[in-house]
C-alpha cells in the first residue's frame, strides 16, 4: 500500500490554481509546512487533513490517496518475472512476499527460487544460494501444477546441485548430478568435478568422453538443420560457414592422419562446403569437392564405426557410432547433389570423380 498525500496536496492545490504561500494563508500555517507536505517530508495532523479535505471537497481517504498493491497470483508471477528480467535485487523481498502468500503454488515458488539462485551468482552470496535451495525442495511435491514443458523434476534437481556446487559442497553435488542426468545432459558437469576438484582423473575422463561425443551429435543436428535454410536463402556465405564448423571440429578429433568413424559425414560437409563455392570461388570448389571425393572413397574402401578412434575419447568398452547416411559415403555425397539439383554442380562432380578436373 502505498500513500500519495504530498503528491495529491499539490495537485488539488494548482487544481485550485493557488499557490504554496495562499494555501498556507488558507490552512493557517506556514509556507514551510506546506512545502514539507508536498514534498513527503512531513505529514499533517488528523484535524488538518479533515481540513484541507474538505476546502479540496474531496475525501480523506482521497487526499490520501490510497493505492492498494495488486497480489494477485497472476500479477505476483508477471512481477517475479519482471524482477528476473531486469536483474533488480528488489524482487527478493517480493519473492518472499509472493511465497508466503502462495505457499503452495508452483510458479510463484519456482520463479522465487530462480530469483534466489541468479542473485546467488551475481552476489557469490551463501544466504541466496541456501534460499534457492530451499525454495527448489518445495517446488519438487508441487510439480503436478507445473505446465512448463521446459521444466521438470530432472531441471529442478539440476540447480540444486548447482547452488550446492557453488556452496563448495561438491560432493552433494555430484551425487545429485548422477542421480538426476537422463540422457547424459550432466557429463560435462561431473566430468568437470572430477577432474577439477574431486581429482579422479580417470572416472572423469569417461564423462568428458560422453560429453564431447553428446556434443558432437548435438551440433551435427544444428548444422544439418541450417543447411536447407540457408540453400532456400541462396545464402552460400552463411552456408560455406556452417560446414566449415563442422568440418573443423571433426578434423580436430582425427587420430593420426588416419581413416576414422568421421569421414563419412565429413565427405559429405565438404560437399556441401564445396558447393557454397560454386558461383563465386571455382577453383575452391573443385579443390574442396575433391577433397570430399577422396575422403568418402577412403572410408568406403575401409569403413570404421568405431567412436574409439576419436581423439579425446576413453571409454571403458567398444563403442559403434552411427549415421543416418545410406550404406557408403559416396553414395551420401551423390544423393546430396541429387537433391541439390544444380546441373552445373553435378557436371563438375562427375568430372572431378573421373579426374577430368
Amino acid at each position: 500500500m502505498k500513500i500519495l498525500l504530498g503528491e495529491n496536496i499539490k495537485n488539488n492545490r494548482k487544481r485550485l490554481n493557488l499557490t504554496q504561500e495562499k494555501l498556507a494563508e488558507v490552512l493557517g500555517v506556514t509556507i514551510g509546512a506546506v512545502h514539507k507536505w508536498e514534498a513527503g517530508i512531513c505529514a499533517p495532523e488528523l484535524s488538518m487533513l479533515i481540513k484541507m479535505a474538505s476546502f479540496f471537497e474531496v475525501s480523506v481517504d482521497v487526499l490520501l490517496g490510497y493505492e492498494i498493491e495488486n497480489n494477485s497470483l497472476s500479477t505476483m508471477v508477471a512481477r517475479l518475472k519482471d524482477y528476473g528480467d531486469s536483474k533488480d535485487e528488489a524482487g527478493l523481498e517480493v519473492a518472499d512476499i509472493a511465497v508466503k502468500k502462495y505457499p503452495n503454488n508452483f510458479e510463484i515458488i519456482y520463479k522465487a527460487a530462480g530469483l534466489y539462485f541468479n542473485f546467488g551468482i551475481v552476489k557469490n552470496d551463501r544466504e541466496l544460494f541456501n534460499k534457492a535451495i530451499e525454495y527448489y525442495e518445495k517446488c519438487i511435491p508441487l510439480l503436478s501444477q507445473n505446465t512448463d514443458p521446459e521444466i521438470n523434476e530432472s531441471v529442478i534437481w539440476y540447480y540444486i546441485a548447482s547452488s550446492h556446487d557453488f556452496l563448495g559442497n561438491h560432493k552433494k553435488a555430484l551425487k545429485i548430478f548422477k542421480e538426476y542426468n537422463p540422457a547424459r545432459v550432466n557429463h560435462a558437469l561431473i566430468g568437470n568435478i572430477l577432474s577439477g576438484i574431486i581429482g579422479d582423473m580417470n572416472e572423469a575422463e569417461g564423462y568428458l568422453s560422453w560429453a564431447l561425443t553428446d556434443n558432437l551429435a548435438t551440433l551435427l543436428k544444428i548444422c544439418t538443420g541450417y543447411i536447407p535454410i540457408y540453400m532456400s536463402r541462396n545464402s552460400m556465405e552463411d552456408l560455406r560457414d556452417i560446414t566449415f564448423l563442422v568440418i573443423t571440429y571433426m578434423e580436430i578429433l582425427r587420430k593420426e592422419n588416419k581413416v576414422f568413424y568421421l569421414d563419412k559425414i565429413l565427405s559429405l560437409f565438404y560437399t556441401i562446403n564445396a558447393y557454397s563455392y560454386l558461383e563465386s570461388d571455382m577453383s575452391e570448389c573443385k579443390k574442396v569437392l575433391k577433397k570430399a571425393i577422396k575422403s568418402a572413397k577412403a572410408f568406403d574402401a575401409s569403413p570404421d564405426y568405431s567412436a574409439t578412434n576419436l581423439k579425446f575419447m576413453k571409454f571403458d568398452k567398444t563403442y559403434m557410432g552411427y549415421d543416418t547416411l545410406g550404406d557408403t559415403a559416396v553414395g551420401a555425397i551423390e544423393k546430396f547433389i541429387k537433391d541439390a539439383n544444380n546441373r552445373k554442380f553435378k557436371d563438375i562432380y562427375e568430372k572431378v570423380k573421373k579426374d577430368k578436373i
